[in-house]
């Protein structure tokens, strides 16, 4: 595949999958030796990362996700992100808020024989959480 067709592979992931609720998809789109690398996280196979993808969509019922930026190399995909939802069921331990949120995030995909064989991820967990409630802002001291 080019690199044009990689990059069109990983926008189906964003389109039909995260915001089209298409999970089945991901048996077409991943590779079975798929893994994923979440920062902070452990390292997870298809079927960890399609119950994750199931679980974001419990937490956060009109998730819509948006390509902001693509670059592809090689064998890689690197896609900048924004996803924004309303946080309508339990995530990370917090029950839902109601509360609307806006996240944004960098996936690398590699890709191999026309499918996604790794995916490393870097969220903004933090602002996510903030908009959640759960924390608060930190203090700054004005300066002058």
């Amino acid at each position: 595949m080019g690199l044009e067709e990689n990059k069109a592979l990983v926008r189906r992931y964003y389109n039909e999958v995260l915001t089209g609720r298409d999970r089945r998809l991901l048996a077409q789109l991943l590779d079975p030796s798929f893994v994923s690398h979440v920062s902070g996280g452990p390292v997870v196979g298809i079927e960890v990362y399609t119950a994750a993808v199931e679980a974001t969509h419990g937490a956060f019922a009109d998730l819509v996700v948006t390509v902001e930026d693509q670059v592809a190399e090689r064998d890689r995909v690197t896609t900048r992100w924004s996803a924004s939802a309303t946080h309508t069921g339990s995530f990370a331990g917090v029950a839902a808020t109601g509360r609307p949120v806006t996240v944004t995030g960098m996936h690398f995909h590699r890709i191999g024989q026309g499918r996604i064989v790794k995916h490393w991820e870097e969220l903004g967990q933090l602002g996510l959480l903030r908009q959640m409630g759960v924390l608060g802002y930190p203090h700054h001291p004005r300066t002058s």
